[in-house]
C-alpha cells in the first residue's frame, strides 16, 4: 500500500463524519494548561524516587523487583509527555514544549525530541501505510492483520516480551535514532550527548553510578520494554483499516492496569487519533462526549488488557485477535471509562 489514508486530520476524518455539534464540544477540550504538564511530569518523578527509597528502605530482591516495574511504568509516563509535547499540547508555548520535556521526559529514555516528533507525525499521517513506523514495526512483529489465534498468539506476544527478545533490537534502534537521525539538529544532539554525560559524569563523582545503573539502566533495558511493547501492540494490533473509527482502539481497565500501563489518561487511543490536540486532562471529557455518536459508541473499546472484566467486552488480547473482520458492536454504556 502506498498511499496515505490521510494527508490532514479533516482528510483523516473524512471517512468518519461526526456530527457538527459534537465535534464542536470535543474541539473545545483543545485547550493547554502549563500547570497540567507541570503536574504530570512532577508526578513520574515522583514516584519514581519513591520506587528508589522503598527499594532501599527494604533491601529485598521482592522489592527491588516491585520498585523496578514502577520504574518502567513511569518511565512509560514520561513517554507519554514527550508524545503530549510532541503535539506541542504539554505547554502553552513552543520552548517548555520541547526542551522542558526533552530534558524530564525524552533525555531520560534515551530518545531525541525530534527524531521522536518526525516519527510520530508520520504515524499519524500515515497510518496502517508503509510510510507508518509503527506499521513497520507491527510487520516485523507479525502484528499486522491477520495475527496468530489462541496460544501461539500468547506465547508470541504476551510471554515472550518478559524474556526480551525485542530488546536488542531496541538498542539498535535507540543508537541509530541517537546518533544518525537526520531528524534532529546538531545543536540538539551536542546537548542530548552533555545530558547524559553530565549525569554520568556526577554519577562517578559523587559514588551513585551503582544505583544509576539498578534503578534506571535496569528498568530501561527490562520492565519499560515489556510495557511499551504491550501497550503498542494494543493501540492498533490487528485493526487495519481506512475508517478512522477503526483503526484505533480504547482499553480500559482498572486501577492497577492504568497505573502501570496507561499513565496520564493513555488507554483512550482511539480518542487521540480522532482527535490529536485534546490533552491527557481532557481526553476522558472528549470520550464521554463522542460516546453519544453511534459510530463511535461501535468502534474497538476493550475493558481489560489480559482478560475482560466487563461482560459483552472484550480485553485487548481477545481484540487483537479478532480484529476488524469480526468487530462486535456493542452497545456501549455511557459510564464506559
Amino acid at each position: 500500500m502506498n498511499t496515505t489514508l490521510h494527508s490532514t486530520p479533516e482528510e483523516y476524518l473524512a471517512n468518519t463524519p461526526i456530527p457538527k455539534d459534537i465535534e464542536q464540544r470535543v474541539r473545545k477540550l483543545q485547550t493547554r494548561n502549563n500547570w497540567y504538564g507541570f503536574f504530570a511530569l512532577a508526578m513520574d518523578w515522583l514516584i519514581i524516587a519513591i520506587a528508589i527509597y522503598l527499594a532501599h528502605i527494604i533491601p529485598t530482591i521482592w522489592m527491588y523487583l516491585i520498585s523496578i516495574v514502577l520504574i518502567g511504568s513511569r518511565m512509560r509516563g514520561l513517554d507519554n509527555m514527550t508524545h503530549e509535547a510532541s503535539h506541542a499540547m504539554l505547554f502553552k508555548n513552543r520552548f517548555l514544549n520541547r526542551w522542558i520535556s526533552s530534558f524530564f521526559a525524552t533525555f531520560p529514555v534515551l530518545k531525541s525530541f525530534s527524531t521522536y516528533r518526525k516519527s510520530h507525525f508520520m504515524h499519524h499521517r500515515h497510518l496502517w501505510t508503509e510510510k507508518d513506523p509503527d506499521f513497520i514495526r507491527y510487520k516485523l512483529n507479525g502484528l499486522d492483520q491477520p495475527v496468530e489465534k489462541g496460544w501461539r498468539f500468547i506465547l508470541k506476544h504476551v510471554i515472550r516480551p518478559l524474556i526480551l527478545i525485542h530488546v536488542p533490537g531496541y538498542i539498535k534502534g535507540a543508537i541509530s535514532a541517537n546518533f544518525f537521525s537526520q531528524d534532529e539538529t546538531i545543536s540538539e544532539r551536542c546537548i542530548r550527548i552533555g545530558y547524559w554525560l553530565l549525569i554520568i559524569s556526577a554519577s562517578i563523582l559523587f559514588g551513585f553510578w551503582k544505583e544509576l545503573i539498578l534503578f534506571w539502566l535496569v528498568p530501561l533495558l527490562t520492565t519499560y520494554q515489556v510495557i511499551s511493547y504491550w501497550v503498542e501492540m494494543g493501540e492498533h494490533a490487528g485493526l487495519k483499516s481506512q475508517n478512522a473509527l477503526f483503526a484505533s482502539r480504547n482499553s480500559f481497565g482498572g486501577f492497577l492496569s492504568r497505573f502501570l500501563f496507561h499513565p496520564h489518561n493513555d488507554p483512550y487511543h482511539l480518542v487521540h487519533h480522532l482527535y490529536p490536540a485534546v490533552p491527557h486532562y481532557n481526553i476522558k471529557k472528549a470520550h464521554l462526549i463522542l460516546m453519544e455518536f453511534d459510530e463511535y459508541r461501535k468502534a474497538h473499546h476493550c475493558m481489560g488488557f489480559f482478560k475482560p472484566f466487563s461482560p459483552g467486552f472484550p480485553s485487548v488480547i481477545e481484540d487483537i485477535q479478532k480484529g476488524n473482520g469480526s468487530t462486535i458492536h456493542h452497545h456501549v454504556d455511557q459510564s464506559i471509562s
